[in-house]
């Protein structure tokens, strides 16, 4: 499966101007919270049971919302229990943060798109208060701007099911020339 085809073809990943969670401005964007909608996504799945097989997790925990399909989908080929992790308190209720019984769980906490990490970061720290370890992180796709080295430094293991370098290489024959030149210097710029 040609990933980059794929996400250009069910317009989930689109080439412009936006702005990020993060505040930052990229010259494209991925948008996998319409991905479970197609039926390539199984085999992303797939492929990320394989990424992940030996890190020994009990639990699947995905972050709201776009990790939440992943999380779920991963949870049902895996035999496993799941759960999810907010990032913001919704002000009603329990107002809790993480919707899952973690305690003494080993983690695996999923999310869809990678960009710096802080969001795992959020994640790891509201399980980790929760009474779950974090055994391995995963997303679909990392934007390859930091997210690795932030989650060593916590001490979790990180994995990706593509690269976004990997992706748009795959598609720069697909890109005009001016579209080509962003993404290139943008990417250049990151690492």
């Amino acid at each position: 499966m040609d990933i980059g085809d794929v996400l250009v073809r069910r317009k989930l990943l689109l080439i412009g101007h936006f702005v990020l969670t993060s505040g930052k401005t990229s010259p494209y964007y991925i948008d996998l919270r319409k991905f479970p909608s197609f039926p390539e996504f199984l085999s992303v799945v797939d492929e990320a049971v394989v990424k992940v097989k030996d890190l020994g997790f009990d639990f699947i925990v995905g972050i709201a919302t776009g990790g939440v399909p992943f999380a779920s989908f991963l949870a049902c080929k895996l035999g496993l229990p799941m759960g999810y992790v907010r990032l913001e308190k919704k002000g009603y209720g329990t107002d809790k943060l993480v919707e899952a019984e973690i305690s003494g769980r080993n983690v695996l906490l999923v999310d869809d798109v990678t960009t710096t990490g802080g969001s795992l970061e959020k994640a790891i720290i509201e399980i980790t208060n929760s009474g779950g370890k974090v055994v391995g992180a995963l997303t679909i796709v990392d934007r390859e701007e930091g997210a690795t080295e932030r989650l060593r430094k916590l001490g979790v293991e990180f994995r990706t099911v593509f690269k976004i370098s990997d992706i748009l290489r795959s598609l720069s024959n697909k890109l005009n020339e001016n579209e080509r030149k962003i993404i290139e210097d943008y990417l250049g710029g990151v690492k």
